[in-house]
């Protein structure tokens, strides 16, 4: 997946949390949050979308490491051919 569809769901997510969490206070549920079954579904959705996201960054950053390098690469073998 790439970075604006997780980016457009991990805010989908959090609005549908805060949205239920909403519902949760209004209700005065006796309950903890930790207990509600749709609660925790909620977060654990959050939770992987934000990990999901995390590991898109580190593959981008990897990318664009292995790219440096291959332009480094590159300029060192173009430079050692003029000579």
């Amino acid at each position: 997946m790439n970075r604006e569809k997780i980016e457009r769901q991990l805010k989908m997510a959090q609005q549908q949390l805060a949205a239920f969490e909403k519902t949760l206070s209004a209700d005065k549920a006796n309950t903890t949050q930790a207990k509600n079954a749709k609660w925790r579904h909620l977060e654990a959705d959050l939770r992987s979308l934000k990990r999901r996201l995390l590991a898109v960054k580190g593959v981008e950053e990897r990318e664009a490491a292995a790219q440096q390098r291959r332009a480094e690469k590159a300029a060192g073998v173009t430079a050692g051919a003029e000579e």
